[in-house]
């Protein structure tokens, strides 16, 4: 448990200034960011306050099939939004394009990092991958189900006016073969199944 709760944190530390840091680099943020930023501009409040709001809706979304969210699913609720704001408030968007195209780089590959561990501490999954493993509970693939997620929330997002640009679809497209890719095979080191229901309703 002290590895897995390590695991988590990391995934929630991690996952939430990657997110931070798509916003600053502005050439496009996750699906499920662009919901949130559309969210914080229709409502007023901070991009991490509104992730708050839509990650509520979401984890209910994922109780409807079936999921019964961990302990952890809270915190990294929390965390995420905490951590979202934390980066907007310090660092701002730089001049430079090849630095902001760094940063969506690195972004990238902390925020996919970042799920993984988190799915894989098995201490409760963030939202999104709450629902995604609702999704695969009912007999769709990982990818189906994070596509599915994507596009939705893409429209919804744009739909608010949340934050746009080619990175978004770049995340679209490879974040549902990424995760795809590196569950499976976490789960054959690890030698437990991430997708089996580990907090199975009374």
């Amino acid at each position: 448990m002290p590895g897995r709760l390590a695991l988590f944190a990391v995934g929630v530390l991690l996952g939430g200034a990657s997110v931070g840091v798509l916003l600053v680099a502005r050439l496009g943020v996750s699906s499920y960011d662009v919901l949130n930023s559309g969210v914080a501009r229709t409502v007023g409040v901070p991009v991490g306050t509104a992730s708050w709001i839509v990650s509520a809706v979401v984890v209910l979304a994922a109780m409807a099939l079936g999921r019964r969210p961990g302990p952890g699913t809270l915190v990294s609720l929390l965390g995420f939004g905490a951590m979202i704001n934390l980066v907007l408030d310090r660092v701002d968007t730089p001049d430079a394009l090849v630095v902001r195209i760094a940063l969506l780089a690195g972004a990238l590959v902390g925020l996919w990092t970042g799920i993984a561990l988190i799915v894989v501490a098995r201490v409760g999954a963030n939202p999104p991958e709450e629902l995604m493993l609702g999704l695969v509970g009912r007999g769709l693939s990982v990818r189906a189900a994070r596509w599915g997620i994507e596009a939705v929330l893409l429209v919804l997002g744009v739909a608010l006016g949340g934050q746009v640009g080619v990175g978004t679809l770049i995340i679209a497209a490879c974040t549902a073969p990424v995760l795809g890719f590196v569950l499976p095979r976490l789960e054959r080191r690890l030698h437990e199944p991430v997708h089996v229901e580990v907090f199975p309703a009374p």
